[in-house]
């Protein structure tokens, strides 16, 4: 059973690793974009640490040893950030000069907004064996705060950002950004706190 969750793990790994690089060709084939601005997405940086937690989790389990508690939190973080900038690129696209953007997209787009986050959260669910503390929900938040807060700190400098509610002229200034970031610092905790709800139901095994 282990070496077909691994196939299937591999088979995600690949697709989330070409879906990375056909959203990033724009600027190592094309030049038609900046590079640390494109790498700067919280989309690619959450896959970027999916594409690791997945890749160690298929070396975990093919060996046959019991997934480590910090692989399974490195899990639960990759799932949470994921389904969030999925989440909030479908209420983006909801606007509707945004709208026909959904229909335009890229595959690799689509695969990293839609796709691969459902498969986090069914791997999540379906093969995490361990249960994890409640304390574990606030690590969530640690990520994304570094991320907001080079964003903003770039984004004085380079006048650039990846999303309108960071860039103060856009969102209304820092007041509506504050506004935006306790919005989605409560939804990263609910998501979380779901997942290891999830958890805390299976039956407790040795050094869970």
């Amino acid at each position: 059973m282990r070496f077909v969750v691994a196939a299937v793990r591999v088979a995600v790994l690949a697709v989330t690793v070409w879906a990375l690089l056909a959203r990033t060709s724009c600027f190592y084939i094309y030049g038609t974009c900046v590079a640390i601005n494109v790498l700067s997405y919280f989309t690619i940086q959450s896959h970027v640490i999916m594409v690791i937690a997945l890749a160690l989790s298929v070396f975990v389990g093919v060996s046959g040893a019991r997934e480590p508690r910090w692989l399974t939190i490195l899990r639960l973080l990759a799932t949470t950030y994921v389904v969030v900038s999925g989440g909030v690129f479908a209420l983006l696209v909801l606007d509707e000069s945004l709208s026909p953007f959904l229909f335009q997209a890229p595959l690799s787009s689509k695969l990293l907004h839609f796709v691969l986050p459902f498969y986090a959260i069914g791997d999540f669910i379906l093969l995490t064996r361990r249960r994890l503390p409640w304390k574990t929900t606030w690590l969530a938040l640690g990520f994304p705060v570094a991320w907001a807060a080079y964003t903003l700190v770039r984004g004085t400098s380079a006048n650039w950002y990846p999303y309108f509610f960071l860039d103060p002229d856009a969102a209304g200034g820092y007041g509506m950004i504050s506004f935006y970031a306790l919005g989605l610092s409560g939804v990263i905790l609910l998501l979380t706190s779901a997942l290891v709800a999830g958890t805390r139901f299976r039956p407790p095994d040795d050094g869970a």
